[in-house]
C-alpha cells in the first residue's frame, strides 16, 4: 500500500496491496523471440513489452547463462529432465542484480541445523532495518518479561461507595496496557456494576505515572504532523491503541446526510463536518485537529449509497484523558449513573482498590505486533522494558539500556556495533547488519522457553499478516515465518524458511538506498526468500520451481 511520491511511514500495514509473483506463459515468450536485460535507467522498474509476458522459470534461465558467460551452472538429471543450480549461485543472480546497483544491502543466510552459512553479501554493513526492528523488541520482552506476562488497569477510589453509590474521586490506573479495548473497558466496568456501583459523581484521576510524558518515541519527528493511527502516541494508560474509530453509513436516500459514529464516544473528541449519501463511489476525508482542552475530527465526503459502512481512524493526542472518558462512557453504557469529569493525577498509596483488568499473555500480543507490524504496542512493550527492569517510570532511553544488556548479555554484540533507539522500526534511527538479524534469530531458535511463541508471532508467507497476499505458490506458502520491513526507500525481510530436506535457514535481507521502486526490491527480495524454501538436502535448486519477479527483467522486442 504505498502512495508516490513515499512518505516515511511503515509500509507493513499496507502490504496486503502488493500483488503476489505473476507468472508466464513460457510457449508464448518461446514464439515471441523474447530478450531479457537488466534496465540501467534510474527508474527501473518499468517495462518494455512485446506483447506476451515470459516465462519467470525461463527468466531465471536466461539470466544465469547470461552471468556465467554461457557456461552451464545447473546440473542435468537426464532420466527426469531436471534442471538443478546450487542455490549460492542462484542467491548470487538476486543479490548482484543491476537493479540494486547504488544500494545499501546487508544479506546473510545461517543453516541453523547444521550451523553452516548458507550465503553471505554485506553481512556486516549496518542498514535501516525498518519493522525489523519489532523482531528485536518482541524478543527481548519474552525473554525478560515472560511470555505470560499480564499488563494491568486498576481502578482505585478515595472510599468504598455507600448504598452504591460512589462520591469524590476515581481513579484509573495504567500499567502500559497496550490492549485496553473497547469490550475490555465495558468489563472493568461491568465489575464495578456487579459490586453494586449504581451511582457515580466526582472526578475520574487517570494515572499513567508508570511511564514518563513523552509520547513519541525517537525518529517519530520525522512525521509527527497528521493524523495516522500508525503514529498513536503512547501512555501507560492508553484505550483502543490510542486511536478513534470514525464509522460512516449512507443515510436512507441518495443525497440524505450520513450518519456518523465515534467509537469509544468519549468527552475529549468532537466531530466537525458531514458526509453525503451518494450514488458514486465512497470517498471520505479525516483529519484531526488537537485543541487545548479537546481534539476536533474533521471529516468531508461522501458513501455510496449500497455501501455496507466505512470505517476510519484517527490517534488521540491526549491517551490518559482519553481513556478516562471512555471508562465513563463505559459506566453509563452499563446504567450507571455517571457525572463526572476527567483530570491527570497519581492515584495515592491509600487509596482502596476497586477492581483490575488483565491484559491477554504477552505471547498473544506479540502476535500482534510481528505479524501486522503494530507500531503502538512495539513501543509499549520497549517502555516496559524499561520500568519492569530498571523502574519507573518507563522512558525509551530505559528501554534502550535494557535492549542494549539483552544484547550484550545473548548475542554477544557489544553497544556501538548497532543502533537501536526505538522499539518500532519507525523512520531514520535504526541500524542493524544482516548477520546480526540471523543471530538474533538463532538465538530464539535455542531458546525452547520462547522459541514457540516466537515463532507463532512471525507471518506465515500467504496465508496472514503482512504477507498475506505475497509468496502465494504453493511450495512456498506457509514454509516461511518472517518479519516484514518497509520505509521510504527500505525494504526488509527476515525470519526462517523451511527447505525441501526440512532444513531450517534463519535469513535477513536488508535494503535501503535505492533507485528504483519499492515494489522491485520488494520482488527481489521475495524471490530470494522463495529460492531458500525450493532448495533440497544439497542447497541445489529445481530451476523449474523459481519465479523471477516481473519488475526485475526488461522486456525488449526481437
Amino acid at each position: 500500500m504505498t502512495p508516490a511520491p513515499f512518505s516515511t511511514r511503515s509500509l507493513d500495514s499496507l502490504s496486503s496491496s502488493l500483488p503476489g509473483t505473476p507468472t508466464m506463459n513460457r510457449e508464448h515468450a518461446f514464439r515471441n523471440k523474447v530478450s531479457i536485460s537488466f534496465p540501467r535507467s534510474r527508474w527501473c522498474g518499468n517495462l518494455k513489452r512485446t506483447g506476451a509476458q515470459v516465462s519467470m522459470s525461463m527468466a531465471v534461465r536466461l539470466t544465469l547463462l547470461i552471468l556465467a558467460a554461457g557456461q552451464a551452472v545447473a546440473s542435468a538429471e537426464p532420466a527426469l529432465g531436471i534442471r538443478k543450480s546450487p542455490l549460492r549461485q542462484l542467491l548470487s543472480v538476486y543479490s548482484e542484480s543491476p537493479l540494486l546497483e547504488g544500494a545499501r544491502i546487508s544479506i546473510y543466510v545461517l543453516d541453523l541445523e547444521t550451523a553452516t552459512e548458507v550465503f553471505a553479501k554485506n553481512p556486516d554493513s549496518l542498514v535501516n532495518p525498518a519493522s525489523v526492528t519489532k523482531i528485536f523488541t518482541t524478543a527481548a520482552a519474552l525473554c525478560l518479561l515472560h511470555p505470560d506476562y499480564r499488563f494491568k488497569v486498576e481502578v482505585l477510589a478515595d472510599k468504598e461507595p455507600v448504598d452504591g453509590i460512589l462520591r469524590g474521586r476515581l481513579y484509573l490506573k495504567g500499567y502500559g496496557d497496550p490492549w485496553l479495548v473497547e469490550q475490555r473497558l465495558l468489563q472493568l466496568a461491568m465489575k464495578l456494576k456487579v459490586a453494586g456501583l449504581k451511582q457515580f459523581s466526582g472526578t475520574v484521576v487517570v494515572d499513567d505515572s508508570f511511564f514518563d510524558d513523552r509520547r513519541w518515541g525517537p525518529g517519530w519527528e520525522q512525521e509527527i504532523e497528521g493524523h495516522e493511527a500508525y503514529l498513536a502516541p503512547v501512555g501507560a494508560l492508553s484505550a483502543d491503541f490510542n486511536t478513534v474509530r470514525v464509522l460512516v453509513f449512507p443515510g436512507k436516500r441518495i443525497g440524505a446526510r450520513a450518519r456518523i459514529s465515534l467509537v469509544p464516544n468519549g468527552g475529549d473528541v468532537r466531530m466537525a463536518g458531514t458526509v453525503t449519501t451518494s450514488g458514486r463511489y465512497t470517498r471520505i476525508r479525516l483529519e484531526m485537529e488537537p485543541g487545548p482542552r479537546r481534539d476536533r475530527i474533521k471529516i468531508a465526503g461522501r458513501i455510496h449509497y449500497r455501501s455496507a459502512g466505512w470505517e476510519g481512524r484517527v490517534r488521540v493526542s491526549r491517551p490518559a484523558l482519553h481513556a478516562g472518558y471512555a471508562f465513563a462512557e463505559a459506566l453509563r453504557q452499563l446504567g450507571v449513573r455517571c457525572r463526572c469529569h476527567v483530570r491527570r493525577g497519581q492515584a495515592p498509596q491509600r487509596a482502596k482498590h476497586l477492581a483490575t483488568t488483565w491484559s491477554p499473555p504477552l505471547s498473544e500480543m506479540i502476535r500482534k505486533v510481528n505479524k501486522y507490524s503494530q507500531n503502538f504496542m512495539a513501543e509499549v512493550f520497549f517502555k516496559t522494558l524499561g520500568a519492569e527492569i530498571l523502574g519507573p517510570p518507563g522512558s525509551w532511553e530505559k528501554g534502550r539500556q535494557v535492549m542494549s544488556q539483552f544484547i550484550k548479555d545473548n548475542l554477544g554484540m557489544p553497544p556501538g556495533t548497532y543502533v537501536l533507539h526505538n522499539g518500532s522500526g519507525l523512520n531514520d534511527v535504526n541500524r542493524v547488519s544482516a548477520r546480526q538479524v540471523v543471530e538474533l534469530l538463532r538465538y530464539m531458535w535455542g531458546r525452547f522457553d520462547a522459541r514457540a511463541d516466537f515463532l507463532a508471532s512471525l507471518a506465515l508467507a500467504g496465508a496472514d499478516g503482512t504477507v498475506d497476499g505475497r509468496f502465494e505458490r504453493p511450495g512456498i506458502i506457509r514454509n516461511l515465518r518472517v518479519k516484514t520491513g518497509g520505509l521510504h526507500n527500505v525494504r526488509a525481510l527476515a525470519g526462517y524458511a523451511s527447505n525441501r530436506a526440512g532444513h531450517t535457514l534463519a535469513f535477513a535481507f536488508l535494503a535501503s538506498d535505492f533507485n528504483c521502486s519499492g515494489k522491485t526490491i520488494t520482488g527481489i527480495i521475495d524471490s530470494f526468500a522463495s529460492a531458500l524454501v525450493e532448495s533440497d538436502a544439497s542447497l541445489r535448486v529445481d530451476e523449474s520451481a523459481l519465479v523471477v519477479p516481473e519488475s526485475a527483467v526488461e522486456f525488449a522486442g526481437p
